[in-house]
């Protein structure tokens, strides 16, 4: 009984970090935007200088979204206590997608500087080792698997909207 009852409260505690981890996920694919950022004239030479970092002074940088950050969001904390509940809330939901996405951006240009560091590479791998137990059980949850399955049949169709574009370039054409 009890061994089984282990076993379900580990499941479910993978499942809640399984979606925890998929929403963080789809955030740091924001970080793509950061990169194209990372293009322009400006933001490439701060990105040669972040690579360039040693272990501890990349560390450091990882401290920059929180300083520039905790501003932002202090005023949403305050809107929200003026009554500005919805100001607040996209305040605070704003600057956790930035943040976010800067914080993956900083740690795809110093990964190298910050797994020289033995705590850091340490957790790194905790960290990873706990993602794929959760990847495990986020792949096997039903709707994940009817969602999968549903994906594939429709881009094997070419997608709904391509199909949708296709239909609007063709309308546009008979005219």
């Amino acid at each position: 009984m009890r061994r089984w009852l282990r076993r379900a409260v580990r499941l479910i505690l993978l499942a809640l970090l399984a979606l925890v981890i998929a929403y963080e996920e789809l955030q740091w694919r924001l970080s793509a935007v950061f990169a194209l950022l990372g293009k322009l004239p400006v933001f490439r030479s701060i990105e040669n200088w972040a690579t360039g970092l040693p272990p501890y002074g990349a560390l450091a940088l990882f401290g920059f979204p929180t300083v520039v950050l905790l501003p932002l969001k202090m005023l949403a904390l305050y809107w929200l206590a003026g009554g500005q509940k919805v100001l607040g809330l996209g305040t605070i939901f704003a600057a956790k997608v930035i943040g976010t996405a800067l914080v993956a951006r900083i740690f795809q240009l110093t990964r190298g500087a910050l797994l020289t560091i033995g705590w850091c590479l340490w957790i790194f791998e905790k960290i990873s080792a706990l993602r794929e137990a959760a990847y495990g059980v986020w792949k096997k949850m039903p709707v994940v698997r009817w969602w999968k399955t549903r994906w594939a049949k429709e881009k094997a169709r070419g997608g709904f909207w391509k199909r949708r574009w296709m239909a609007l370039r063709d309308k546009v054409k008979k005219r």
